[in-house]
């Protein structure tokens, strides 16, 4: 078992160490205050734990309350799904819901001669040609 990259040995190494530099009146002391350091560290890093995650929560709520449409546009509750209605033409829009009629007023194109006997794969001129 290895405590920070530290081994068994390696601590009881450090424990004798400590024990021959400060005698053992004062360990008792020692212990008390790296628990009480440690203590400490534990509830600051708790404190600022319960910070952000309320911060988060804050937040999360935040979002939640931008993206939910207002109450007024859900619909209800009901299973009945609302009925779309087509629109009804009046005469300040039927001309645009008419399509247009198709231009008839164009000519056919006369350079372009197709007889019973052409083949369907026959080449179409890109240009009248002039006759003279």
């Amino acid at each position: 078992m290895n405590l920070f990259g530290v081994g068994p040995t390696e601590i009881f190494v450090i424990l004798i160490v400590v024990l021959v530099l400060f005698g053992p009146d004062r360990l008792p002391e020692i212990a008390k205050r790296i628990g009480g350091a440690s203590r400490e560290l534990r509830d600051n890093l708790d404190s600022i734990n319960e910070q952000m995650n309320d911060a988060l929560e804050a937040s999360m709520e935040a979002d939640k309350a931008r993206m939910t449409p207002p109450a007024a546009a859900q619909p209800s509750s009901t299973n009945n799904p609302p009925r779309i209605m087509p629109p009804t033409p009046t005469d300040s829009n039927a001309s645009s819901t008419t399509p247009p009629a198709p231009d008839t007023s164009a000519e056919p194109d006369a350079s372009i001669v197709v007889t019973p006997d052409t083949p369907a794969n026959a080449p179409v001129p890109d240009e009248p040609h002039s006759q003279a």
